[in-house]
């Protein structure tokens, strides 16, 4: 018998040790899983800014020749400069012209952000092929 004496107390010993690597596990799954679910929703909040910049260009009704203008010889040119949508978002547009292109085609760009400050914590860029008319 005195070779079990100190048998429940080790198994005790491995057994808590067993839950408690089980519980920090939980806890660091638990962690990365809302780290995840943050850069999502992040992304997701670009990702709408960009849209929007997309909705104001197409708003903006600027034709082929208008952005021909303002490009001069450039191949691309910024129509709307960064834009507040809250303290956390924006959005800029760019189009952009290319000789691989159609005549009088040209690409719009909208990047949306998302900002902690001056630092971007997430951008989204958003493309959509115009062919311009008169």
């Amino acid at each position: 018998m005195s070779s079990r004496k100190g048998m429940t107390l080790v198994l005790v010993l491995v057994m808590s040790a067993l839950i408690g690597l089980s519980a920090m596990l939980l806890f660091s799954s638990a962690n990365m899983e809302m780290m995840i679910t943050a850069n999502v929703r992040r992304t997701n909040q670009a990702k709408i800014s960009a849209t929007s910049g997309l909705n104001h260009f197409i708003a903006l009704r600027l034709n082929y020749n208008t952005l021909r203008e303002r490009a001069g010889d450039l191949q691309s040119v910024q129509i709307i400069s960064e834009s507040e949508l809250s303290p956390k978002t924006s959005y800029e547009v760019k189009v952009h012209f290319s000789n691989d292109l159609n005549e009088r085609q040209y690409i719009v760009e909208s990047i949306g952000y998302y900002k902690k400050g001056d630092k971007i914590l997430a951008s989204y860029p958003v493309r959509a092929l115009f062919e311009g008319g008169e």
